[in-house]
C-alpha cells in the first residue's frame, strides 16, 4: 500500500450534506456548520462522530430519541484499497443495523483537507431515499487553536 496517500490522523469536519442520487437535491441534516471529528489510526482502526453545530441537550420530556437521530457515531476497522478508497468493518456504532457491515468511502486528499463521499445507501437520518454523504474534513494538526 505505498501508493496509497496517508489519510492517518485526526481530522475535523468543515462540512457536511446528503445528495439525494435520484434528484440531486442536498440534505443538510446537520444544519449549515455541523460539529465532528474523524480519527483514522495507522493501525487500521478509524472513530467518527458528527453532530448538528449548537445542539441542545436533550430534555427529559423525551427528547432523547431525538438527540441520538441527530448524530452519526461509529467504529472500526478499515482498509484501504487503492487508489482512492477506503472499507470499514464497522463493530460499533449509534445505529445497530450497521454493526458488521462494511461501509465504503471513496476520498480525495490535498495537502491538510481530506474529502469523503460515501457509496450510495439509504440512511437513518432520512428514510428510503438513496442518498450519497459528501464530507470535508480539515487535519486536526492545521486548525488554529
Amino acid at each position: 500500500m505505498t501508493d496509497m496517500p496517508d489519510i492517518c490522523g485526526v481530522w475535523r469536519l468543515t462540512s457536511y450534506y446528503l445528495k439525494n442520487v435520484d434528484t440531486g437535491d442536498r440534505i443538510y441534516p446537520f444544519g449549515a456548520h455541523p460539529v465532528g471529528v474523524l480519527i483514522l489510526l495507522p493501525q487500521g482502526r478509524m472513530t467518527a462522530l458528527l453532530t448538528p453545530d449548537g445542539q441542545q441537550p436533550p430534555s427529559p420530556d423525551g427528547t432523547e430519541a431525538h438527540a441520538l437521530r441527530q448524530m452519526v457515531a461509529y467504529s472500526g476497522h478499515y482498509r484501504l484499497e487503492p487508489p482512492n478508497r477506503f472499507i470499514t468493518t464497522v463493530d460499533v456504532a449509534w445505529y445497530h443495523p450497521w454493526v458488521g457491515t462494511d461501509q465504503a468511502r471513496n476520498f480525495a486528499l490535498h495537502d491538510d483537507t481530506l474529502d469523503i463521499i460515501s457509496d450510495p445507501s439509504t440512511t437513518p437520518l432520512t428514510g428510503d431515499a438513496v442518498l450519497v454523504g459528501v464530507l470535508a474534513w480539515v487535519r486536526e494538526s492545521a486548525v488554529a487553536s
